[in-house]
């Protein structure tokens, strides 16, 4: 099991958390209760919200994914799983950023 400070393909758990709390979060948690960080200017998500998707994605984008692979499995994630969709742009943004922290180009 990966730890938020473990690393694989240069970007860690925490990290993914962090973008997604940003680009993606298609559920809209956390709910308003959760405090919002000025710092951050955002909602930070829970901790364990979406790490089973975070840390599959983590390990696609590791054994060298493509943007559009990693965007079909946020796809998949949505449909299948979550059975929510994203607002418009938001899985491409995201799957954009993952891809900027790791130095790889964004999705064509």
């Amino acid at each position: 099991m990966t730890s938020a400070t473990d690393k694989k393909g240069g970007i860690s758990l925490a990290e993914m958390r962090d973008l997604c709390a940003r680009h993606w979060n298609p559920v809209g948690i956390p709910m308003a209760s959760i405090a919002t960080s000025g710092d951050l200017g955002f909602r930070p998500l829970p901790e364990d919200e979406y790490d089973t998707y975070l840390r599959h994605i983590v390990r696609l984008v590791g054994d060298g994914a493509s943007p559009k692979q990693v965007a079909d499995y946020v796809g998949t994630v949505e449909k299948d799983y979550i059975q929510v969709i994203s607002p418009l742009g938001s899985k491409e943004d995201f799957v954009s950023a993952i891809f900027k922290l790791v130095n790889r180009s964004p999705i064509q």
